[in-house]
């Protein structure tokens, strides 16, 4: 493990950077979230199975997933005195979107590891997370249905039928509709079992997933959210699914679609 220390906007960052000592090439796998567990347990677990490099944020003990300081976060407007290292992501701060996208071993896909919590905030059952593979609206009238540009899971197993855990990559508004190549990378892996989401991206919101699909669209993205539980393994062992769905329906090469 090697630790990556700078400052920028305002903010001190400290990334924790693993890598496998055979040195396999694989994936960038990151973690931006400290008190997400769970994803980190995964991304330990899917570098020592596939390689590659991993990248952890820590935002230490005094604010966790928030990185305090006194400055400009990512896109978001005016001074900020907390930092979501996943908002961090922009032109703007560029010591931190360099210093981790610097990590990827060439070739190779960035695979994100996120937990979400239950729910979404309004969904009347008390949910109180907002990534989400159904419609709210339609939620909330009793109607299960995938939200604009979701694909539900065919036949998930008990497990990945929640629909807080699922995999999603992004495309431009722009462009009207995800690329032939990522449609067919979503149906796949929705037929494998895993509710998808073609994430629409008309303005960054200083996200990894925003920033490459504006900036790096040459980089492949995969994000995996499990939903959140008491038994970290649990959690864990849907982003393994995730995973092994993405890289073995959308692979191409050393090159996984986006």
């Amino acid at each position: 493990m090697r630790e990556i220390r700078f400052t920028e906007n305002g903010f001190t960052w400290h990334l924790l950077r693993y890598k496998r000592t055979d040195e396999k090439a694989g994936p960038l796998w990151l973690v931006p979230h400290d008190d997400e567990n769970a994803a980190f347990d995964a991304m330990i677990a899917a570098l020592r199975e596939r390689g590659g490099v991993g990248i952890a944020v820590n935002s230490g003990p005094d604010s966790l997933r928030m990185q305090s300081g006194s400055g400009i976060c990512g896109v978001r407007f005016g001074v900020r005195s907390t930092c979501d290292p996943n908002r961090n992501f922009a032109p703007q701060t560029p010591k931190f979107t360099t210093a981790i996208l610097d990590q990827r071993p060439a070739g190779q896909p960035i695979i994100a590891l996120h937990t979400n919590s239950l729910g979404f905030t309004g969904d009347g059952h008390g949910g109180r997370g907002d990534i989400t593979i159904v419609d709210k609206a339609a939620y909330r009238q009793g109607v299960t249905s995938p939200r604009a540009d979701g694909l539900l899971a065919v036949s998930p197993t008990e497990s990945m039928a929640n629909f807080d855990t699922l995999g999603l990559t992004a495309y431009l508004a722009q462009d009207g509709r995800p690329s032939l190549a990522a449609q067919e990378c979503g149906r796949k892996i929705a037929n494998s079992g895993v509710h998808f989401w073609h994430e629409r991206v008309a303005k960054s919101d200083g996200s990894m997933s925003n920033y490459l699909i504006l900036h790096r669209p040459d980089i492949a993205y995969y994000n995996a959210e499990s939903r959140a539980e008491i038994d970290l393994g649990v959690a864990a062992a849907r982003h393994k699914i995730m995973i092994d769905a993405y890289l073995l329906n959308c692979a191409s090469g050393d090159k996984p679609a986006p």
